[in-house]
């Protein structure tokens, strides 16, 4: 932190919010208050910004920083009872990769002291995997065209957002390719209640699963996806996974003789 005075003086500022309200109160507060230190020192910021990620002309997300100090620093305020989760982190890496800002701070108002955390985001390259087609497997030109969208939303994008936002970019890829899908499907869980699946079925056939920031396609990931497979009744999917520094997309089948 002593190597980069700007972020010295915003912890400066966010230490002076901090002694002047004290911890305990919702995040809102503390945000005016820090804003209006900014605006009383003439510290150029911009506070809550709106970005809407647009991919191939559709709203994939959007996103709202507290605080964005245009190519310097974003600084997320917190007002927790508990300890900072990972979700924190990756919804400030989100920020940084769509502000192009390389350092960030994770500042928590709801402990009695302020303790800021520095996040730093370095863009990683990573190569697209082969993916094998398996010879028989029903729809190969739709498994091939899947694949090419996942491999060109990795080249256009590149890695570092959350799940929720691939999942927004590959529906988005979807629409543009005037391809039907359908969010979270639902059916019937022991014929009685509906039940939303962690999928996003495209034309009717062939369910996909996105994960991100994971170091590949877990064991469990490819669980959760078969299961879904024989739910819907359907032979074969595709989990593609965004991670931290490598991309992996795999043909997931259902097992032989395998049945809910």
């Amino acid at each position: 932190m002593s190597k980069d005075p700007f972020s010295h003086l915003i912890i400066g500022k966010a230490m002076q919010t901090h002694s002047a309200l004290g911890p305990g109160l919702v995040e809102e507060f503390y945000h005016q208050h820090l804003v209006g230190l900014l605006r009383a020192d003439g510290i150029e910021h911009l506070s809550k910004p709106r970005f809407d990620l647009i991919y191939r002309g559709y709203l994939a997300d959007t996103f709202e920083p507290d605080l964005v100090f245009p190519g310097k620093l974003i600084p997320e305020l917190k007002a927790l009872r508990g300890e900072l989760a990972p979700s924190h982190f990756t919804q400030l890496f989100a920020y940084l990769k769509s502000w192009q800002i390389p350092v960030g701070l994770l500042m928590d108002f709801g402990k009695a002291s302020l303790a800021p955390v520095r996040v730093r985001f370095d863009p990683v390259e990573a190569d697209f995997p082969t993916v094998p087609i398996p010879p028989r497997l029903p729809h190969q030109e739709l498994a091939r065209h899947l694949i090419e969208i996942l491999n060109r939303m990795h080249a256009d994008i590149g890695l570092g957002y959350r799940e929720t936002t691939w999942q927004g970019i590959f529906v988005a890829a979807l629409q543009a390719e005037s391809l039907s899908f359908l969010l979270s499907p639902e059916v019937a869980i022991l014929n009685q209640c509906s039940a939303a699946l962690r999928c996003i079925l495209v034309e009717n056939v062939c369910p996909v699963s996105i994960t991100a920031l994971g170091d590949g396609i877990s064991t469990a990931d490819r669980a959760v996806l078969q299961s879904n497979l024989r739910r819907l009744g359907l032979p074969w999917g595709i989990a593609a996974h965004f991670g931290r520094r490598c991309v992996d997309v795999r043909i997931i089948q259902v097992p032989a003789n395998r049945h809910l």
